[in-house]
C-alpha cells in the first residue's frame, strides 16, 4: 500500500530546502578522470601550491587551483595540503586536472519533460533518472539544460549560458520536482530564495533500515581525499552539514525502510552521505552502497527493480516572483511503486 500523498502527520511535517550550487560547484555527474603525477621540479620549487599548479596548467587559473587543493582533488605526496602550502623540491603532486566546461549549450528536444506547471515566471518539472542537470567536466550526452532551452528558446538569455534558469538542482539519478525560472528578473528572485532557505524541499526515499523512529545527523560533509567521485561526512575540511529524517514505514524482511528526508543544509549528496555514514545508506546507491551488485545477495528481486539510487524529491514550496507561496508533487516514480509493491509482497501484504 502507498502512503498518502504526504505520509507525515501534521505535526511532524518536514520543510526541506536545498540552496543551489555556487557558480563552480562540482556537477552532479563528476566522473574520475585520470590522475596526474608529477615531481616538483626546481623552478616551481618553495612556492605556494596553487601558484605552481596554475603555472604548471596554463588552463587552472590560481583560484581554481586553490579550489582543488581545498577539495581534495591535488594532493601533496598523497595528503590533503592547503593552498597556501609551500612545497618542496621532489614532493609528489598528485591532481585531477578539470576537463574544459562547453562555453555553449546545445537543445536536447530528444528529452521530453513532464511539465508539472508553467506560468510567465516559473516552470516546474518532475525531473528524470538519469538525466544530468547541466553540462560539466566529463558531462556526455543531452542535459536537463538543454531539454529546457529546446523547450523554451527564451531561456538563452537567463543565467549562465550552460544552466539557463536553473536555480538549484538534483543528482543525476535522482528523480523530482525541480524549478526553473523563465525570465532574469524570476531568476534572481528564486536563487535569493534558496539562498536564504525560503523554499521547503522534501525527499523519500528507501534506505537500509538501521534507524530510529525519527533523528538528526549533524556532521561536516567534503571531498573525498581520494576519490573525486564521492563526498564524505566527518571531513575535517568539510562544510557543516545537518539533515533530519523520519522513518514513514518499515520492511524487516528486506531489512529496509521508507523515510522522509530534510535537509538543513544543501551539501552536494548531503542526504545519501549522511545515511550512509549511520550505517543506513539509501538503497541501489553506486556510491555509499548498498549497490546494486551488494543488494542482489540478499534480494535479487528488488535488484532487478532498482537502477539507481532510491531517493525521489517528491515536493517543493517556492515563494513565488509575483507574491504568495506555491507547492508542487512529483508523483512516484515507476521504481519507486514497484520497489514498494515487492516491498509489501515481501513482507506477505
Amino acid at each position: 500500500m502507498i502512503p498518502d500523498s504526504d505520509p507525515l502527520r501534521p505535526q511532524a511535517k518536514f520543510a526541506i530546502d536545498e540552496p543551489g550550487p555556487a557558480p563552480n560547484a562540482p556537477p552532479d555527474s563528476d566522473p574520475l578522470q585520470p590522475q596526474v603525477k608529477l615531481a616538483i621540479s626546481e623552478p616551481f620549487a618553495n612556492q605556494r601550491l596553487d601558484s605552481i599548479i596554475s603555472n604548471l596548467f596554463p588552463e587552472i587559473s590560481r583560484s581554481l587551483a586553490a579550489k582543488l587543493v581545498k577539495s581534495g582533488q591535488a594532493l601533496l605526496d598523497g595528503r590533503p595540503a592547503k593552498p597556501s602550502t609551500i612545497a618542496k623540491t621532489g614532493q609528489i603532486l598528485a591532481i585531477n586536472p578539470p576537463e574544459p566546461v562547453p562555453e555553449a549549450l546545445s537543445p536536447a528536444p530528444e528529452v521530453a519533460l513532464d511539465v508539472l506547471y508553467l506560468d510567465d515566471d516559473i516552470l516546474v518539472i518532475n525531473k528524470p533518472a538519469g538525466l544530468t542537470v547541466h553540462p560539466g567536466a566529463g558531462v556526455i550526452g543531452p542535459t536537463l539544460a538543454g531539454a529546457l532551452l529546446a523547450l523554451d528558446p527564451n531561456l538563452a538569455s537567463v543565467g549562465p549560458p550552460t544552466r539557463p534558469g536553473l536555480v538549484h538542482r538534483l543528482d543525476k539519478d535522482t528523480t523530482g520536482v525541480m524549478v526553473a525560472a523563465r525570465n532574469q528578473a524570476a531568476l534572481e528572485f528564486l536563487s535569493a530564495a534558496f539562498a536564504s532557505r525560503e523554499v521547503e524541499k522534501s525527499y523519500l526515499a528507501f534506505a537500509l533500515d538501521r534507524l530510529p523512529d525519527s533523528g538528526r545527523i549533524d556532521s561536516p560533509i567534503g571531498r573525498h581525499p581520494s576519490s573525486r567521485t564521492k563526498m564524505m561526512a566527518g571531513s575535517p575540511n568539510g562544510k557543516p552539514a545537518s539533515t533530519i529524517f523520519q522513518v514513514l514505514r518499515r520492511f524487516p524482511a528486506a531489512k529496509a525502510a521508507l523515510i522522509q528526508i530534510k535537509l538543513l543544509t544543501g551539501r552536494t549528496h548531503q542526504a545519501r552521505v549522511h545515511l550512509a555514514s549511520i550505517g543506513a545508506p539509501v538503497l541501489a546507491d553506486p556510491l555509499y552502497g548498498p549497490n546494486k551488485k551488494t543488494l542482489a545477495k540478499e534480494h535479487p528481486s528488488l535488484a532487478r527493480l532498482l537502477t539507481r539510487q532510491a531517493l525521489h524529491a517528491r515536493r517543493l514550496t517556492i515563494p513565488h516572483p509575483k507574491g504568495g507561496r506555491m507547492t508542487f508533487r512529483a508523483p512516484w516514480p515507476a521504481d519507486f511503486l514497484a520497489v514498494m509493491a515487492e516491498l509489501d509482497r515481501l513482507e506477505g501484504r
